[in-house]
């Protein structure tokens, strides 16, 4: 029995590697199917190859245990663990999140899975993660920090479970974006747009907007609306519930309930609605009119009803969630104050300020640049010179 000294140890019948993994030592033997390799000339210069070729991984933080020595005791899995794993043991771990935020982070892991997901965890590079990255030109920063967000939180528990010695992700610097602003509709357009809904269309649908045109809900909070919310003496409207990707929520986006001031029109199309929904055992004000259920998400009225409107009026598009920024600046026109335009929308002050200054000067742009532009709209010629000087 002999060392080499390259941790190829020399026995009787058989060749066994040393090597140091994870801070311990390791002894293995060199089997075949399941038995052990004779020290011949040959199988001792395959275990030289296989020596280096170990210590070099271990090296580079890329060695699986299991690969090379599948019946060790040291080798709890047949393969290592790749990044597809690790995506699938922190989604798993994400108990308690909302539908909506699970489906995204299932969005992302099964991006990253395609790409990436069977390198094994310990040998993935920078470089990967950038090739991946770059396979999608057109992302917008928005989207392209959501999907590095679930790759860093999975390789982060990595870290801290041990199972990675260094970050892959380090000095990736989260893509630069902006939010974009509100894009509303103006009066006349809100109105052209609930008139010809009501013109095409179930009445139920016509209210259905106009209530959201008039009273600035999220359109989670507008499809779960009840009438036992809607205070028909102090005319409010309490705003508690929500429903996200057809699951209701018994509370809002913001975990916060608030009450809504309804105004003549919101009045007038509630008014409208009861004749349709009012006395269903459900008690959701909004419903399909095709089926007489509830809408599950804002696919059915968006896609059947809102999107064939814009184009038929030649309107360009946006999402119907406008309806809610549309509102938000028809109070500020009106020369409503913020703290109760915030109030009326679920924001607070701080967020309102910052998401409609726009609006906020009751739209007197115009008249405010006239009174420059009146002084400054006769040029002021030189004078001419004296000839005589």
């Amino acid at each position: 029995m002999g060392r080499t000294g390259s941790g190829v140890e020399i026995r009787d019948r058989s060749i066994r590697l040393s090597f140091t993994f994870e801070g311990k030592l390791r002894r293995e033997t060199i089997r075949t199917d399941g038995e052990p390799v004779a020290p011949t000339p040959a199988n001792i210069k395959y275990a030289h190859r296989l020596a280096a070729e170990i210590k070099d991984k271990i090296r580079h933080g890329t060695f699986s245990y299991a690969d090379y020595f599948p019946a060790s005791q040291h080798a709890t899995t047949g393969h290592g663990t790749t990044v597809a794993d690790q995506l699938d043991l922190w989604i798993g771990l994400q108990t308690g999140k909302e539908s909506s935020t699970l489906k995204g982070y299932n969005v992302a892991a099964r991006w990253w899975k395609a790409r990436i997901g069977g390198l094994p965890l310990k040998s993935l590079k920078h470089s990967a993660i950038l090739a991946a990255l770059a396979t999608e030109p057109t992302w917008s920063g928005k989207t392209r920090n959501n999907k590095v967000s679930v790759l860093r939180q999975a390789l982060a528990l990595a870290l801290r479970d041990g199972a990675m010695t260094a970050d892959p992700l380090a000095g990736l610097d989260a893509a630069k974006h902006q939010r974009p602003p509100p894009d509303p509709f103006s009066l006349d357009e809100a109105e052209a747009i609930v008139a010809e809904l009501f013109k095409r269309y179930d009445p139920q649908i016509g209210n259905y907007f106009e209530a959201k045109f008039f009273t600035g809900m999220r359109t989670s909070e507008s499809l779960a609306v009840r009438w036992e919310s809607i205070d028909w003496r102090l005319q409010q409207m309490l705003v508690a519930e929500a429903i996200v990707l057809g699951e209701h929520k018994d509370r809002t986006k913001t975990h916060v309930a608030r009450v809504v001031q309804l105004n003549t029109r919101a009045l007038a199309a509630l008014e409208r609605q009861k004749a349709a929904t009012f006395l269903l055992k459900d008690g959701w004000v909004f419903m399909d009119p095709r089926t007489r259920e509830r809408w599950v998400d804002d696919e059915g009225p968006r896609e059947n009803f809102w999107r064939p409107t814009l184009k038929r009026l030649g309107i360009r598009y946006r999402s119907p969630y406008e309806t809610r920024h549309t509102y938000a600046t028809m109070m500020l026109m009106a020369g409503m104050t913020p703290a109760f335009c915030a109030k009326q929308l679920g924001h607070s002050v701080e967020q309102f300020l910052r998401t409609y200054a726009k609006w906020i000067d009751g739209g007197r742009n115009d008249v405010e640049m006239g009174k420059l532009e009146g002084l400054i709209s006769s040029p002021i010629l030189p004078r001419a010179s004296n000839s005589n000087g």
